[in-house]
This record gives structure tokens, C-alpha cells and sequence, in this order.
């Protein structure tokens, strides 16, 4: 029977010219790699290989076959390719985010539904989140807006609001609301790796001092333990709790409120269906 490494051994001595550069490259002996092609020939029941005083050189039988085994190769190669691509789209499930609050949410729901995959997760720019959901690079993508695209299904999934975080020192600690404009010059506490926020504070705020940390664990116990200002928000009062000795006041503004919303791809739609189901009855839009 004909052997994977016997096509591969052929196409390298095709490639390298002899069959001692071969077997050089192949680290196996020339001996060894002489009675394999002999064994060949015997299961092709054709002769591949003319022999010369001190040559030995594909004939024509030997380069037919040795364009059919770069052919078999290469399937094999694409089959690996998507057996492996298969199994881990089964074993495991990648998101992609734009700020990573909606994620705390959404790991542990898939993981109620299912208990064995595992889950990782990334935050990228907002802008990006279409087009690595379309080249299948994560299975789902969270987005701060809707998405309007035939090939994607698009669900409202979790709103979050900003709100400011200050010691009742603060000279707007009894406000009811503040704005970004009222923030605007003054020195606030940010923990950086909020993705899309983090642009949009930087936008709206140009005149802030922001003092950054970039481990969330880190940022809380500096916030507890400082007079500065800090944003928080609904959702990471749900995960953290509310600070002692805080004052917390919602933002005015417009887009200090986001929905977001959980995109899959419609091709991939009954192998996630228990999660589309979960989150188009998970809140109440």
C-alpha cells in the first residue's frame, strides 16, 4: 500500500535533483530512502525511476506521479486544515469586542449553554469588529451600534451607562448629572484598556489630565483609595459593586449611554442558536 511519506520522500527527491540531496534533507540515509522509492515502484507496479551508472533519474512514469502526489499533498494538507479548523470552531468560541464590559456578561451565558468550550475573547477597535467577523477570525463580535448587513444577524444584547465616580468632597458630588463638558480641565483617575471609550473620552475631554492604569484589579484600589475623580458604569457596579464613601452621578450627555449588540455570522446561525435565543430573551429591549 502506497504511504503518505513515500509521496513526500518523491516530490522531495523531484525537488532536490538526487536522491542523496534528498536524503540529506529528508535526514534518513540514502539506503533507506532508496529501498522506500523501490517499495513504491513495486505497489505502483511501474517503473519511476531510470538507473544509470552512478544516476539513478525520474522518468516520465515518476514525474506524472510526482505532480498527482503534489496534488494529494496538498488535498491532504487542505483537509488537515479543515478538520483542525472544524474542531476548534466546535471546541472553542472567540469574541471580539469593543470595550470589554459587555464580555463579562457574555463568557459565563456561553458558558451556561455550553460547559465544555472554551472561550476566548479580545478587545479591538470598533472598526474592525465587521470585518474579522466576516473573515471568520473570531465567531462573534460585539458592537457599540446595529449592524445592517444581509449576512449577519444582528441582536440587541446590553446597554451600558457612564457614570462619574467622586469623593463627596468633590465640589459636583451633589449634582444630580454632569456632563462631559463640566469634567472637561479637571484631573481624573482611567483605566485604559476600556477600548472604545477610552477614545471617547479622549475626544470629548481634550482638556482632562488622565492618570492611567492599564490593570483593572490595580485601578479599583487606587479609585478607593484616591480624591480623584473616575468613571464607572452600570455594568461594572453589577461585577464590582459600588465604592464606599463614593458619590455616583450619571452623565448627561447622549453618548455616555450605549446599546450594544451581539453579531454572528447568518451561516453559523443554527450552531449558536441557543445563544441567539438566550440573548434576544436575556434583556428586555
Amino acid at each position: 500500500m502506497i504511504e503518505i511519506h513515500q509521496l513526500e520522500q518523491l516530490v522531495c527527491i523531484a525537488e532536490s535533483g538526487t536522491i542523496s540531496k534528498a536524503a540529506a534533507k529528508l535526514h534518513i540515509s540514502q539506503p533507506a530512502l532508496s529501498r522506500s522509492m523501490q517499495r513504491l515502484e513495486d505497489d505502483l507496479e511501474v517503473q519511476i525511476f531510470d538507473h544509470y551508472v552512478n544516476k539513478v533519474v525520474l522518468n516520465e512514469n515518476g514525474a506524472l506521479i510526482v505532480e498527482r502526489s503534489k496534488e494529494i499533498l496538498s488535498s491532504i494538507n487542505s483537509m488537515v486544515a479543515e478538520v483542525q479548523d472544524y474542531s476548534k470552531r466546535h471546541q472553542m468560541i472567540s469574541v471580539a469586542s469593543c470595550t470589554p464590559a459587555p464580555i463579562w456578561d457574555l463568557n459565563p451565558l456561553i458558558k451556561e449553554i455550553y460547559p465544555n468550550i472554551n472561550i476566548t475573547s479580545k478587545i479591538l477597535d470598533k472598526d474592525a469588529l465587521i470585518n474579522v467577523l466576516k473573515s471568520k477570525d473570531y465567531h462573534m463580535v460585539i458592537t457599540p451600534f446595529e449592524v445592517n448587513d444581509k449576512d449577519i444577524i444582528c441582536i440587541p444584547y446590553i446597554e451600558e451607562d457612564l457614570y462619574l465616580s467622586l469623593p463627596p468632597t468633590h465640589h459636583l458630588a451633589n449634582n444630580k448629572e454632569v456632563s462631559f463638558h463640566d469634567m472637561d480641565g479637571e484631573t481624573m483617575l482611567l483605566y485604559s484598556n476600556i477600548g472604545f471609550w477610552y477614545d471617547m473620552h479622549i475626544k470629548d475631554m481634550p482638556n482632562t489630565k488622565f492618570l492611567f492604569q492599564d490593570d483593572r484589579n490595580t485601578f479599583v484600589e487606587v479609585v478607593k483609595a484616591s480624591s480623584l475623580p473616575s468613571f464607572t458604569s452600570n455594568l461594572s457596579i453589577k461585577r464590582e459593586g459600588t465604592m464606599n464613601h463614593r458619590a455616583i452621578i450619571p452623565f448627561s450627555d447622549d453618548n455616555a449611554h450605549v446599546t450594544f449588540y451581539l453579531n454572528i455570522l447568518k451561516e453559523n446561525k443554527k450552531q449558536y442558536q441557543d445563544i441567539i435565543y438566550k440573548i434576544e430573551n436575556y434583556y428586555d429591549f
